[in-house]
């Protein structure tokens, strides 16, 4: 769990942090998860996800899923969800349906587990490494801080059982590292 944690704080925070031009415009004043991450994580939805994770993963990588890139301009808020939509390639909804699911059915969970990991990492951020970045004048280090509070404002909203959730089922969701390969 702690990798896909740092994968998805990576690909989420990438997207925020880095780019070439540093002088644009701060993220929304919020930006918000779609309501799907942040309504409750069951264990059954977690236990569904884990039994057709096989499944989406062969399909992505039949249709050859390329993870988002997000553009510099993007918020974390957009970086996630447009990820978990990228996965909606060509083939995954029949893939999904010949083991009991959809991608209708699946998308929220997704996006639940996500947000939840997203969160965690927030949580598990070193107070030091933040007031460090804090220190930092530079216009990146600037832009990084600015994502870094829209990021931990939108996870601010994902229900502390969602993350107590994906603790437990750690074991079974490091699946998702396989997803696409």
């Amino acid at each position: 769990m702690r990798t896909l944690t740092a994968v998805l704080a990576f690909v989420v925070l990438a997207g925020v942090f880095c780019g070439g031009k540093t002088g644009s415009k701060p993220p929304a004043a919020v930006e918000k998860f779609p309501i799907e991450a942040t309504s409750a994580l069951t264990d059954d939805a977690v236990v569904q996800l884990v039994k057709v994770l096989p499944a989406l993963s062969a399909a992505l990588k039949v249709g050859n899923w390329t993870p988002f890139q997000p553009r510099e301009s993007d918020g974390p808020v957009v970086v996630l969800t447009s990820f978990v939509e990228s996965m909606n390639v060509p083939g995954v909804d029949d893939s999904l349906k010949k083991v009991g699911s959809s991608w209708t059915a699946l998308r929220p969970t997704l996006y639940r587990v996500f947000a939840a990991s997203a969160a965690l990492s927030i949580d598990a951020a070193s107070p030091e490494g933040i007031a460090q970045m804090r220190k930092d004048t530079s216009a990146a280090a600037k832009k990084t801080v600015r994502g870094y509070e829209a990021l931990k404002a939108a996870c601010s909203r994902i229900p502390t059982e969602n993350k107590q959730m994906l603790v437990k089922h750690r074991q079974e969701l490091q699946l998702l590292r396989t997803l696409g390969h």
